[in-house]
This record gives structure tokens, sequence and C-alpha cells, in this order.
């Protein structure tokens, strides 16, 4: 019941709808902003990689904290200040978060730039890599979303769309699983609306999250349909 009232309301959207929905995501714009503050697309990919597979149990919002990481990187721009920045930002469970701080270091600052480009490419090869690096499922929450920002970054480093093969699992959190705890639910989903589960999970999130000044910044079309959808959901989670 619930696949299919989901269904019946993505069906409507297409991948050009996710893709540029994306666009004026909260956490799209702060990546933007720092991009424009970094002038360094090595840093700046490797700072948004760093903070997304810190990005769990967070003390504020998911648009608040990606802003507030924005800033203080454009302020601060080296991997060296995420501890200070984890102390101010993201200190719930601060010492586990720092001792994963240091193997995401680890595993981060090894990464060249061409490796980088590459992974821009090529999104699955990034999971393989963090996965063995830090000995995580690739279906781990923190690494798949790792991946949607990273594909964030590229985007906006880059210029171009670029889009998350099929076999990335959707980020399932606790909203998403009040509609299904089951991978292979969001896998069919994800297939019969042709449009990949990271950026299904885009969908889903800015469309709960859109209030109605958001709203009035979309286009016509891509506004009806959002607000569809965001009465699906809220039958559906909230």
């Amino acid at each position: 019941m619930k696949q299919n009232q989901l269904y019946e309301v993505l069906k409507e959207f297409t991948l050009e709808d996710a893709l540029l929905l994306e666009t004026f995501d909260r956490q799209y714009k702060a990546l933007e902003r720092l991009h424009h503050a970094l002038a360094n697309n090595e840093l700046f990919l490797k700072l948004v990689v760093v903070n997304a597979l810190l990005s769990y149990q967070l003390p504020t919002k998911g648009e608040v904290y990606w802003e507030n990481f924005g800033s203080f990187f454009a302020k601060n721009p080296s991997l060296e200040e995420f501890g200070e920045f984890l102390k101010r930002y993201n200190n719930r469970f601060l010492n586990s978060k720092l001792k994963r701080l240091q193997r995401v270091l680890k595993a981060v600052k090894k990464l060249t730039k061409e490796e980088l480009i590459r992974f821009c490419k090529d999104p699955k090869g990034l999971l393989d890599y963090l996965s063995a690096q830090l000995n995580q499922e690739k279906t781990a929450k923190t690494l798949v979303f790792a991946v949607k920002m990273f594909i964030y970054a590229c985007r906006i480093a880059s210029g171009k769309n670029i889009t998350a093969p099929f076999e990335i699992e959707i980020p399932l959190d606790v909203r998403l699983r009040k509609i299904s705890e089951s991978l292979e639910f969001w896998r069919s989903l994800s297939l019969k609306t042709n449009i990949p589960p990271l950026h299904l999970d885009t969908l889903i999130w800015v469309t709960l999250g859109a209030d109605k000044s958001f709203l009035e910044k979309l286009p016509i079309g891509l506004k009806e349909k959002v607000e569809k959808l965001k009465e699906v959901l809220k039958e559906l989670i909230l």
C-alpha cells in the first residue's frame, strides 16, 4: 500500500526533476558557497567527504549543520581544523567521533587529485574505496550518504550533472524506515521510477523539509509535483 502511494506520486518526477531539485537543497547551497570561498577543488571535495562520513547523531538539523560546515571551513580552509569543527558543531558522542575522524582523515588524505576526478565520474569507485578503508558495509548509511554529498560536490566543482548509479543504496534514516526498513523496497521503487536511490533520497529529504518560502522558489511545474509528494509523505511519515 505504502509503495503504491509513493510510486503514484513519484512516477510524475523525472531524473532531471530530481537533479534540479537538488540544486535548491540548502545543503547543496551551502556547498556552493564553500566552493566559491575555497577556490580549491581538491580541498573542497575532501572536506565534503570527511564531513559526510561524520554526519550522524547531529545536534542540529542536517541543513543547519551543513551551513555551519560551509561557514566554518570558508574561514578555516584545512582538513586539520576538523577536530575543532566537531567540538563546536558536532559534539554529541564527541570522543567516538574524534576517533573515527582519525580513520577518516587517513583514508581521505591518501586520495590524489586524479583519483578524486575519477571518482566524480565513477561514484561507485568511491564507495568501494571507503568501504575497504573504513571496514564498513557498502550499504552503511554514512558511506552511501558520503557518496551522495560527494556527487553534490562534484556537480558544483565540475559544473556538470552527475548521476549516481542504481547499485548504490539509499541512506536508510529514521524517516525512511517509517515507510519501509527494506532496502529491497527502495531498490524496487527506484527501478520503477527510473530514479537512482541516492536521487530518490533527495526528492524525499528535500520535500519533507520544504516550507512555503522554499516552494515559492521552485519552477511552477516542479513546485506542483513537490507539493503533491509532500502531502503523501506527511501521511506516511509525520
